[in-house]
């Protein structure tokens, strides 16, 4: 895996990666209101990439989306915090184009130059550090392998295994 990077809303950086993660409270500098930026993120999702935010007003995506059993079973979005028992998204026909986790799941997974957490997760500790790694296992393969998990075969295998729990 490779370090996280700043990636311009350049078609050349943008649409090297199926995954953009936009940090940051308040306004957007060089975003709202940009019109070229505003259609390169339209393209980028419509092509199928993924955007996810930190903080935004947008629609409820239910326990039942196939982001919750991408690769773990997930029965709540957990971050550094946990005020929220649901994400929230844009989606287009079942797919998530946006998303939007308010309960802050970069500080759950940032560490220092030291290698250590820079934050405590409140209030479950390193099991709810876990369960936020384990969310972001499923935000990442969902956003480059989109819904294959919705497929009857895999939802029938989900159920079966949820019952043995």
């Amino acid at each position: 895996m490779r370090d996280p990077s700043i990636v311009r809303l350049d078609p050349s950086e943008l649409f090297q990666t199926p995954f953009v993660y936009i940090a940051g409270r308040g306004g957007l500098p060089g975003l709202v209101g940009n019109e070229q930026a505003e259609r390169q993120l339209r393209r980028f999702v419509d092509l199928g990439g993924m955007i996810m935010f930190d903080d935004a007003d947008l629609a409820r995506v239910g326990a039942d989306h196939v982001l919750y059993r991408s690769f773990y079973i997930i029965d709540f979005p957990a971050g550094r915090a946990r005020g929220q028992d649901h994400v929230l998204g844009v989606q287009d026909e079942g797919r998530i184009k946006i998303l939007v986790m308010p309960n802050d799941l970069g500080g759950a997974l940032a560490r220092g130059d030291d290698g250590y957490y820079r934050w405590n997760c409140t209030p479950g500790g390193s099991v709810q550090r876990e369960w936020a790694i384990r969310f972001a296992v499923n935000i990442l393969l969902y956003a480059t392998c989109t819904d294959y998990k919705s497929d009857r075969a895999h939802v029938e295998t989900l159920m079966q295994s949820r019952r043995g729990r």
